[in-house]
């Protein structure tokens, strides 16, 4: 388990990057991927514009793969990634047996055929290799909201509607269960070690909420091109302390995201 120092240094460095409702989960997803080890060569899908590696790999790691060409120019600018490269995570551009480990940091949900990416992983990573991700659940529609304030005002329907307008909007293309995630890495040869939920109820209504407090950073990001152009506004004790219970809580009996670690 990280320490409350080691959730701290992950929550403030999402702080001054990221808009508020990535910062609750970004910072859960970080440190339970930072108690994975993770044997080298690191092979990152889906790094995106690099901050999460950043926070992940404090040292660096060997190569960091993505499909969108404007966030490895920013992930370059980083300098997390010794090797950046834009390809099709189900068609990766690598040897076999390439990696000592892999790393998808929610992502698997917005990739409709996962199944070539995860066999793709299977396939570059060495045998005996780690494979670490998170992904949203079987649970996650279900637990973003309060369905049960949406009845009793009479707006079933009206609720149904917005959840799958709000997942439509995310990409969000898979909600399974720990099973049938298993039963997919098991086909491509990854064993599942161990898996946990993660973001309990109160957590996944807390970061559902803060899309609505994140307008401004929307905003900042169309004018400016970062989401928090000032950091000095949101690296700050009183957000920190907003955040910190949650971002440290203990695992979940429920939860609507997942995070898995298997071997090769």
């Amino acid at each position: 388990m990280a320490t409350g120092d080691a959730t701290d240094r992950i929550l403030r460095a999402h702080l001054r990057e990221m808009p508020f409702h990535r910062v609750l989960i970004r910072t859960i997803e970080a440190r339970l991927l930072s108690e994975v080890e993770l044997p080298r060569p690191v092979l990152d899908i889906g790094c995106g514009d690099g901050h999460f590696g950043s926070v992940l790999f404090p040292g660096g790691a060997e190569v960091g793969l993505d499909r969108g060409l404007a966030d490895l120019a920013e992930a370059r600018g980083r300098g997390v990634y010794r090797l950046l490269v834009g390809a099709d995570s189900g068609a990766m551009p690598f040897a076999d047996a390439r990696f000592g480990s892999v790393v998808s940091n929610c992502v698997f949900e917005h990739i409709p055929d996962i199944d070539r990416t995860i066999a793709e992983i299977a396939r570059v990573l060495q045998p005996g290799g780690v494979f670490a991700c998170t992904v949203i659940g079987d649970r996650f529609r279900e637990l973003l909201t309060d369905a049960r304030a949406w009845r009793r005002l009479g707006l079933a329907s009206a609720h149904r509607a917005y959840i799958g307008w709000f997942n439509r909007k995310a990409a969000h293309f898979h909600f399974d269960s720990p099973a049938r995630w298993t039963e997919r890495f098991a086909k491509a040869g990854l064993a599942v070690k161990r898996w946990r939920y993660y973001m309990s109820p109160e957590a996944t209504r807390a970061m559902h909420r803060d899309h609505y407090l994140s307008l401004p950073h929307l905003v900042a990001r169309k004018l400016t091109g970062r989401w928090v152009p000032f950091p000095f506004l949101t690296d700050t004790e009183f957000w920190a302390r907003r955040f910190r219970r949650l971002a440290d809580e203990p695992e979940p009996k429920e939860g609507s995201c997942i995070a898995f670690v298997c071997a090769k």
